[in-house]
C-alpha cells in the first residue's frame, strides 16, 4: 500500500515539520534579519527542517529551513548571540517573549521554486485544514519536492564551529555531542 492509499498519519516524516508563519516574520527570516524562530514548544530532537506555511494572503508552503536543536533560556544556558531580530528580547525575557522559551536557529533558508498552495495541500497531499500549529511533513511532499534543489535564499555565515555558539548540545539525558565542524556538517547533512 502506498502512502497515498494510507491514512496521512501513517506516512509522516519526523525529521521535517510544517509550521505556520505570518508576514513580516517570514520575510525577515529570508532577508536574514531574523535568524531564530521562537516557539512556545520544543520540537523533537529528530527535527532537522522546518517547512513554513505562510498564512493569508499566501496560504502556501513557501520556504524550508534547516534548523538545529532548540536553545532555551534556562539558568546557566548560553544566551543567543544578539545578531538577529528578537534575540536580545529572548535573552532578556522581554514581556513580549513570555512563553516563547525555545529558539530554533535558521541555518539555511530555501525558497520553494513552486510553492505548495493550500489547494494543492488538500487535493494532492490529503490535508483537511491549513496548518495552524506543528504538523509533521507527509512523506509524499518530501518525495515530490526535493528541498535541496530549491533556491537557497539565506545561509548562516562563518565557520561551522562558529555558527553554533554553544560548545555542546544536549541530545538526550546525559549524552552530549561536541559541535565541532565535522559534527556540525553531520547535523546539517544527515544521511536521510
Amino acid at each position: 500500500m502506498t502512502c497515498a492509499e494510507k491514512a496521512l498519519g501513517d506516512c509522516l516524516l519526523h525529521s521535517d515539520v510544517i509550521l505556520a508563519i505570518q508576514d513580516p516574520y517570514m520575510a525577515q527570516i529570508v532577508d536574514g534579519t531574523k535568524n531564530y524562530e521562537f516557539r512556545r514548544y520544543r520540537l523533537k530532537p529528530e527535527v532537522k527542517r522546518i517547512w513554513f506555511y505562510r498564512t493569508a494572503p499566501h496560504s502556501s508552503i513557501t520556504h524550508v529551513c534547516e534548523t538545529l536543536l532548540a536553545q532555551t533560556r534556562n539558568p546557566n544556558d548560553v544566551p543567543l548571540e544578539e545578531d538577529g531580530l528578537g534575540n536580545a528580547e529572548f535573552n532578556n525575557k522581554h514581556v513580549d517573549w513570555n512563553g516563547f522559551d525555545f529558539a530554533y536557529k535558521m541555518v539555511s533558508v530555501y525558497e520553494l521554486l513552486r510553492p505548495i498552495s493550500f489547494e494543492m495541500m488538500k487535493e494532492t497531499y490529503g490535508f483537511k485544514a491549513a496548518p495552524r500549529g506543528l504538523v509533521y511533513l507527509p512523506k509524499t511532499i518530501r518525495d515530490t519536492v526535493d528541498w535541496k534543489q530549491q533556491k537557497l535564499a539565506q545561509q548562516a555565515l562563518g565557520r561551522p564551529d562558529q555558527i553554533l555558539h554553544m560548545s555542546s548540545t544536549l541530545l538526550s539525558a546525559g549524552t552530549y555531542l561536541l559541535t565541532t565542524g565535522s559534527h556540525y556538517r553531520h547535523l546539517l547533512n544527515p544521511a536521510q
